[in-house]
Order: C-alpha cells, then sequence, then structure tokens
C-alpha cells in the first residue's frame, strides 16, 4: 500500500522573516551614512546662524529630513525673507518628492494609514533609490516597509547627528575650511545623475540660467520664478519631443 505521504516531496519554502529584509535595508545603507556628515554639519551650521539656535537646528533636521529644503529655508532665514517665502522656496525645492511619492504610490495600495505616514516620513532621494532597486530586483517583497525601514534607520540618525554636530561646533570650526561651498555641489552630485533625456536637462538649463538673470529680484522670489520658469520648459520640451516621436512612429508604420 503506498505511503499517503510523499517522503521525497519538499516543503515550501519558510516565508522570510521581516528582520532580514530591515537588516538588508542596514546593511545597505551603513557605508552611505557617513557622506551626511559635510552636508548635514553646514546645514546645522546654517541653522544657528538663521538664529534658530543648537535645538531648532537638531529639531529642523529632524522633522524635516530634507537637506535641500533646509539649506533653502535657512539661507533665506538668514537674508532676512519672511518666513512664509522661506518656508514656500523650501516646499518647491522639495517637488520631487511628490513624484517619487507618486511613484511608489501603487505598491501601497493595501498600505494601512500608519504604514503610509512611515513611507511618507523617510522620503528622500537616497531611500527612495534604494527602493528603486529593491522593486527592480524583486527582493523583499513581502517586507518591503521593513527594508525601507531599515534604510530609514540608518540614514536619519546619520543626518540628525550630522546637523548636531555642525550646530554645536560649526562655530569651531576653521574658516579656510569653506564647508558652505558644499551646499552647491551637493545640489550637483544629486541632481547631475537624474538629467537622464533632454526635457530634463532643458528643465534643469532653464531653471539654472533663469536663476542666474532672476538673483535680484525682492524678497528672494528669483528662485520660485526659476523652479516655475523650468518646470514649465520642462513640460512644453517633454509634450513636442512626444508628439514628434509619435510622428516619427506614424512614418515607420506606413
Amino acid at each position: 500500500m503506498p505511503d499517503p505521504v510523499d517522503r521525497g516531496a519538499r516543503k515550501p519554502p519558510a516565508a522570510e522573516p521581516a528582520r532580514l529584509a530591515f537588516a538588508d535595508g542596514v546593511r545597505q545603507t551603513l557605508m552611505l551614512a557617513p557622506t551626511y556628515l559635510p552636508f548635514g554639519m553646514v546645514c546645522g551650521v546654517a541653522a544657528v546662524q538663521a538664529d534658530l539656535g543648537e535645538a531648532g537646528a537638531i529639531a529642523l533636521a529632524g522633522l524635516a529630513f530634507a537637506g535641500s529644503a533646509q539649506a533653502v529655508l535657512t539661507q533665506f532665514l538668514q537674508s532676512g525673507a519672511p518666513l512664509a517665502i522661506a518656508i514656500l522656496s523650501g516646499l518647491i525645492v522639495n517637488l520631487r518628492m511628490a513624484v517619487y511619492s507618486a511613484t511608489i504610490a501603487p505598491r501601497l495600495a493595501g498600505a494601512t494609514r500608519r504604514e503610509r505616514l512611515l513611507w511618507a516620513a523617510f522620503l528622500v532621494d537616497q531611500t527612495f533609490l534604494f527602493e528603486e532597486v529593491r522593486h527592480a530586483q524583486g527582493r523583499h517583497r513581502a517586507h518591503a516597509l521593513a527594508h525601507y525601514l531599515g534604510l530609514s534607520a540608518v540614514l536619519w540618525p546619520a543626518w540628525v547627528v550630522a546637523n548636531a554636530l555642525g550646530a554645536f561646533a560649526g562655530a569651531r570650526l576653521p574658516a579656510h575650511w569653506q564647508l558652505e561651498f558644499t551646499i552647491p555641489l551637493s545640489f550637483i552630485a544629486m541632481v547631475a545623475p537624474m538629467l537622464r533625456d533632454a526635457s530634463q536637462r532643458i528643465t534643469a538649463f532653464t531653471g539654472g540660467v533663469a536663476g542666474v538673470l532672476l538673483f535680484a529680484l525682492p524678497l528672494k522670489l528669483g528662485l520660485i520664478a526659476a523652479c516655475l520658469l523650468g518646470v514649465l520648459a520642462g513640460l512644453l520640451a517633454d509634450s513636442i519631443l512626444a508628439a514628434h516621436r509619435g510622428r516619427s512612429s506614424e512614418r515607420r508604420e506606413t
């Protein structure tokens, strides 16, 4: 009589524990965390110089977790711009987060509100990039949030610590180090790899030229105007290029 249980049958693999996905996120970002130090210190120094104080600098880093927005906000405050204009400028600089959110949103269809808040709270360029790589490779499908929190568990504290070091020790650093120069360098390093097609390059070029030409506008409104002009130029270029590609496709088919 045959054995009702097939002794040679293999059991299905056990589900991956969430802790492994979390640990993988931590491991991926450990080498990246030290790169936050120069930019974070500059942001901490700038926050103190904008009269936010040491505690305010640390709170801004922890609650905002957005280096570009922090840098713009504190620079506007130092120049005497109204608080509303400074906040608006910081939000405009961070508009790319809306694009990141729209990209990730379809994967969160079944997520709870608490889970969505966690995804939103720690969304920065680096966590978005690692999340895109994870999704493309099909890893940690069952525990995507655990992996994401592993990334954030390293990067968020590293950013806060870097800002704290700048806030408390920045005034004691030698002036000839010129750490403030890391802000534009960081922006260039962050934006340049994203310029992958013609419309994106047109957006960057238009925004850069407009920022120089409109620099003298009152209340530092030149930055806001330059951002809007760059976006409009990119959208226009994208529509023109899409129409051109459509006509080219039709000619090939005929």
